[in-house]
């Protein structure tokens, strides 16, 4: 809908993983935000105090816990098979630290969206990368799915949440819908649409 190609969508989804290593490769730890992935509050508490090496222990309800300064990617949950509570991980919404691992995973996704099976998708091949690593002898780089009553998908907000739970949310991410319409309609339904037309 609005004029978007199906072959430009996915050329531009088979480029996240380029533009996500180049800044790894510089040494930048990355947070890649789909323009649909609306910041309600800033998630840089949820990442920061790891990168520098300081307690994470504050954020230990759901996912994060006593391991997570090993943590080199953390990622929304997005559904699978319609399970909107699953750790099925959306690149759409996810921070890379820059290390050798997430650097050679990048890389490895990369080359998986441009060629063979995976051309059109790169959900399924970042998924398989960090939990079937072993398939593609790369190193294992440890992720976390990030608290989903907190950077909920686009099921879980628009759909399943009450008016009290999404007052929490960090990051309410428009995804699970197809069109730019649909999307615009419904941020303007949940009054998160401010741009006159």
């Amino acid at each position: 809908s609005s004029g978007w190609s199906r072959n430009l969508y996915v050329k531009m989804m088979s480029h996240r993983p380029f533009i996500v290593q180049k800044e790894l490769e510089k040494g930048y730890h990355v947070i890649f935000s789909d323009v649909d992935a609306l910041w309600l509050k800033s998630p840089l508490p949820y990442f920061e105090d790891d990168f520098y090496g300081k307690s994470i222990d504050q954020y230990a309800d759901q996912n994060f816990d006593a391991v997570a300064k090993q943590i080199n990617i953390w990622a929304q949950v997005d559904p699978h098979g319609r399970d909107p509570t699953n750790d099925y991980l959306c690149p759409g919404f996810a921070v890379y630290r820059s290390t050798s691992d997430t650097i050679q995973l990048v890389q490895k996704w990369g080359n998986l969206t441009r060629h063979g099976e995976h051309l059109q998708r790169n959900q399924k091949p970042f998924n398989e990368l960090i939990w079937r690593p072993e398939r593609y002898n790369i190193p294992k780089s440890e992720a976390k799915s990030l608290p989903i009553n907190l950077f909920a998908n686009g099921i879980v907000y628009f759909e399943n949440m009450t008016d009290v739970e999404r007052k929490d949310v960090v990051i309410a991410h428009n995804n699970c819908i197809s069109g730019v319409e649909k999307k615009v309609q419904r941020f303007k339904n949940f009054n998160l649409w401010s741009l006159s037309e």
